[in-house]
């Protein structure tokens, strides 16, 4: 696995997650930047309408520009806080579990064991084949899921090979046969002459 999927500061915050036994992350990554897109491109429009309001009311309202700076300053405000809440949201795998973290103000933490997953679909719209991300849609046996979908997931299709070569290397563990331990030979057991009698003879 390369640095792509493990970048420094995703690995730490899964870090704070793991459990003894289970600190061997396969891959952590960030939702598609196409996410915060909306916000930022809102709030660099929303700049050149007040700009273009207040060159032409500022004259007869003096107030109108007062009100689009705040308008502005809102949607600035938006911006940034979608900006630092993608900054802190990511998604991950162990070898065990499947980890999505998000929120900002309010930390959440969900989680599905891998060897719960029983199937998963993975979708992707029209724009999401034009700018790289995809949808996971996981099942599982029980019925209520903490981790259920998630979307907009950057370079999909190498991200769900990833995960599916996982989910299989935990299945095949999982299903592998328990070798028999070694017996023990009691030497009661054992004839006398057998313990006796030396391994060579000359």
């Amino acid at each position: 696995m390369d640095g792509h999927w493990l970048p420094e500061a995703g690995v730490r915050m899964l870090q704070r997650y793991t459990v003894p036994g289970d600190k061997d992350i396969v891959f952590v990554t960030r939702k598609h930047w196409i996410t915060i897109a909306e916000p930022i491109a809102t709030a660099l429009v929303a700049g050149v309408v007040m700009l273009l309001l207040v060159a032409r009311l500022s004259e007869g309202f003096p107030e109108a520009g007062v009100v689009a700076l705040l308008l502005w300053l809102a949607l600035m405000g938006r911006a940034f806080y979608r900006l630092v809440e993608w900054q802190f949201a990511w998604f991950g795998a162990t070898r065990r579990r499947l980890i999505l973290t998000y929120g900002l103000l309010n930390r959440k933490v969900a989680m599905m064991p891998l060897e719960k997953v029983t199937d998963m679909s993975y979708a992707r719209s029209a724009l999401g084949q034009v700018l790289g991300y995809g949808e996971f849609v996981l099942e599982s046996a029980g019925q209520d899921q903490a981790l259920r979908t998630v979307d907009f997931l950057p370079s999909s299709d190498e991200l769900y090979r990833v995960l599916t070569s996982t989910m299989f290397e935990t299945r095949e563990h999982r299903d592998a046969p328990l070798e028999a331990p070694a017996r023990t030979v009691d030497p009661d057991e054992v004839p006398t002459e057998k313990l006796l009698r030396p391994d060579h003879q000359e």
